[in-house]
């Protein structure tokens, strides 16, 4: 039973079924990676036993089992004992299981009378690595001696079995017993020892959390010296009511050679305030060597621990689970502290979040599997029990050089058990090659093998540089310019059976320039930059296949890199259907990589011709405006399109990407470039104009053809300019300018004035003004003492608007 009421578990409120079952089904957002999915190893145990609430894989000479602790199950072996609970031995290769005859305290001592009911034999299991042997708890198990006076002094203490590594042996240990411990609460008279649990090479950790009135404590008892070690809370530096050794784990946090302890205290004075504890082992104490601090009241930071060398670099890291933490209800998160040297922890920037679902609790059980996707780092389980409504989950995550993904690997969960099926995830086991495949195995509340695998070396073998004026590869018949692409492949892994087929795609000019295609196509019809293979690659041997992608022709930018990526994945592979123990054989699966995962880059670029060591371009561009009818100037009215006359030269080394600006009057609309350039845009307006871009690639002459809006010319405010010239005085103008719109409309003139205008001789014609005309130019002219004889010549410009086609002067970058 745990500790915090929130989390109680009774048969009425789990109703688990009596069965323990592994489905490696994932959700459609989730990869599969290397855990088994598709063959589940079904156990069945008692109805309302709560069979599964521990699990363990064992391995002991030739034999592989699975122990499952049922702690409200009857004892077969004591018939007369209320629910003591049990251990359950599960063959891995028929699925049977049968009850080990664990259970029973006899003698316990001078003053103690043991009460075995109700103890919850198998609430913790634990393996010692090397020797198997195996360790199973009851934390309710009783002292009795003292209650026939007072029935509030039951003390319990607790109870762990050592049992032999063939499991037909077993001795118990009662670590908080005392003969002067008489009442409940004090001291270690309800330490509830074996809680939690851990078997090292030499040390049996036990978690406490009921000592000294639920302060709690972390028990070590050492196999080899027969020493036993507590913490002991001297200085009050755990705080009442903080349930220390609700979790335990050990590691390796000051060298590699040195072992710690570490405890969970997700109450710390019962406030909700949090902390976990690693404890260095000073002869028959524990001290505190470091301790981490949990974000959030009530978040149950510390109810899991790991310890566990995430990056492989010699020493432990920490994982600290608090699954009840809240940012809509309990939704749980796991902590990780990377090791930095002599047990100096520092916090990731990041915390796990499992799928961050509502009421899941993840967190609840953190598990160290070993390194079972063999890339060198080990990985872990994290258990969300109740997550999707109670059936559970579990997530994996894969040790990296960093410390931890980020993100998990693989979630399996227990929905597809069925209705019944509750809790999936409450704990987990791993580290146990049960199926000879040389990769560790994993249970939660069942059996799940490992599937080999697969790992890849890969390489893309590119040319230095490509010469695109050399045309080394056929297409069609006809040379073509190319870039011969390589890839090549070796394969490796433990108990890898077979050839290794591989597909793979290959992607070429994969960074081109946004708004450009790509410069290269392999063969096919000419468009498409990706194409695809396959190889069947033998183990430990180099395979490789090459590839031609084809240079488009237009090609116009030379100086960026052309990168190719290769993305490659495993092909179908088959096996037999049963392996040498019966078991089905299990595909293997492509190992998960950092960053980048199972792709491989690499680039060349195009030979340079220049000649200097950095190229150097020299363009020169003219233009020239033909006007309608090749007139030297524009008369309104007499055509509508004017045409721009380019040339653009470059005498200097290769130009990349060369650009063309034209800005022109508002009133004149672009229509279009009369010789093919693909790419051109008109940019922007620019007050009175606008700007025109053209990218130029293979063409050096064209011309740009616009038309005139007469529309906007006519709505101008139209100004009449006049120059004089005289060649004796000077003149003057009375009226320097007159508003007109549309046509020039003069006053009509007397009966009298036309005749005289029309039978004048055309040198001599006057065109007469009315008083107050606003349609004439009065002109002054003052010649001063003009001898007689004497003639003087005045010329005079008159000059219609002649801003209609130009601009204010702006600055284009």
């Amino acid at each position: 039973m745990k500790l915090m009421n929130s989390s109680l578990l009774t048969r009425d409120s789990l109703k688990w079924r009596s069965v323990v079952e592994i489905l490696w089904y994932l959700l459609i957002l989730c990869d599969c990676y290397n855990l088994d999915v598709e063959h589940p190893l079904v156990f069945h145990g008692p109805n309302g036993s709560l069979f599964g609430y521990s699990v363990l894989l064992h391995q002991h000479a030739e034999d592989s089992w699975l122990i499952v602790g049922a702690p409200v199950a009857d004892s077969s072996f004591y018939p007369h004992t209320k629910n003591p609970g049990a251990i359950y031995n599960c063959s891995v290769w028929s699925s049977q299981c049968e009850q080990l005859p664990v259970g029973g305290v006899r003698h316990c001592g001078r003053h103690c009378l043991a009460e075995n009911d109700n103890q919850w034999l198998g609430v913790s299991l634990s393996r010692q690595p090397s020797k198997g042997h195996v360790l199973a708890c009851g934390h309710r198990w009783k002292n009795v001696y003292y209650s026939s006076r007072d029935n509030q002094n039951k003390l319990p203490h607790g109870v762990c079995f050592r049992l032999s590594p063939d499991l037909k042996h077993a001795s118990h240990i009662i670590p908080c017993y005392k003969d002067h411990q008489r009442k409940f609460g004090e001291g270690y008279g309800s330490c509830q020892a074996g809680i939690s649990n851990l078997f090292t090479e030499d040390l049996m950790v036990m978690g406490a959390p009921g000592t000294s009135y639920w302060t709690g404590s972390v028990l070590v008892y050492n196999t080899t010296s027969n020493i036993s070690a507590a913490y002991v809370d001297d200085d009050s530096e755990v705080l009442y009511g903080s349930y220390l050794g609700y979790a335990v784990s050990a590691g390796h946090f000051l060298d590699p050679q040195s072992t710690e302890i570490v405890g969970g205290a997700p109450q710390h004075e019962q406030t909700g305030k949090v902390r976990a504890y690693i404890f260095r082992i000073e002869g028959n104490t524990l001290k505190i060597l470091a301790k981490t601090k949990g974000k959030e009241l009530g978040s149950y930071y510390g109810a899991s621990v790991c310890a566990v060398d995430l990056n492989a670099d010699g020493l432990s890291d920490l994982l600290v689970g608090a699954p009840m933490f809240s940012s809509v209800r309990e939704e749980g998160r796991v902590h990780v502290y990377i090791n930095q040297g002599e047990a100096k922890l520092k916090e990731a920037d990041f915390e796990l979040v499992g799928s961050d679902s509502y009421a899941a609790r993840f967190g609840e059980t953190i598990m160290n599997l070993g390194d079972i996707d063999d890339d060198g780092y080990p990985d872990v389980a994290i258990g969300a029990a109740q997550e999707d409504d109670l059936h559970g989950a579990i997530y994996i995550y894969n040790g990296r050089k960093s410390g931890i993904a980020q993100s998990f690997s693989q979630r399996i969960t227990g929905s597809l058990l069925g209705d019944n099926f509750r809790m999936f995830g409450q704990s987990v086991s791993g580290g146990v090659d049960v199926d000879s495949n040389n990769y560790p195995a994993y249970v939660s509340s069942g059996n799940r093998k490992t599937r080999p695998v697969v790992k890849v070396d890969a390489v893309m073998l590119l040319p230095e540089s490509l010469n695109r004026s050399i045309a080394q590869c056929t297409e069609n018949g006809l040379p073509a310019v190319c870039v011969k692409v390589k890839v090549c492949f070796r394969v490796g892994g433990k108990q890898i059976p077979g050839n290794i087929e591989l597909k793979y795609n290959i992607t070429a000019d994969v960074h081109h320039k946004d708004g450009f295609p790509s410069r290269f196509y392999f063969s096919g019809n000419g468009t498409s930059n990706v194409t695809a293979g396959r190889v069947k690659a033998k183990h430990e041997q180099l395979t490789c296949a090459t590839h031609q992608a084809f240079m488009k022709k237009d090609i116009r930018d030379i100086f960026s890199p052309i990168h190719f990526e290769v993305k490659y994945k495993l092909g179908e592979h088959r096996v037999l259907q049963r392996d040498s123990g019966g078991l089905p054989s299990l595909k293997p699966i492509l190992q998960q990589k950092d960053e980048y995962g199972n792709v491989v880059k690499n680039n060349t670029i195009f030979a340079r011709h220049c000649s200097w060591e950095n190229c150097s371009t020299n363009l020169q561009v003219s233009a020239n405006l033909v006007l309608p009818q090749n007139m030297p100037y524009f008369a309104l009215g007499n055509g509508k399109s004017i045409m721009l006359n380019t040339t653009l030269v470059n005498i200097g080394d290769d130009a990349f990407l060369p650009k063309l600006y034209l800005r022109f009057p508002s009133n004149l609309h672009f229509i279009k470039v009369l010789e093919v350039i693909k790419f051109w845009s008109v940019l922007s307006s620019i007050s009175d104009s606008q700007l025109l871009a053209l990218c130029i690639s293979d063409v050096l002459h064209f011309d740009l053809a616009f038309d005139l809006c007469y529309t906007s010319i006519s709505l101008l405010k139209l100004k009449l300019f006049f120059v004089l010239q005289t060649t004796l005085g000077h003149c003057f103008q009375r009226n320097n300018s007159v508003q007109i719109i549309d046509d020039c409309d003069i006053p009509e003139a007397s009966f009298i004035q036309e005749l005289v205008f029309f039978f004048s001789p055309k040198s001599k014609r006057i065109m007469f003004c009315g008083p107050e005309d606003k349609t004439c130019r009065m002109v002054e002219c003052h010649f001063g003492d003009l001898e007689v004889g004497k003639e003087v010549t005045i010329t005079m410009e008159v000059e219609l608007n002649p801003r209609v086609l130009q601009m204010s002067p702006v600055s284009i970058c």
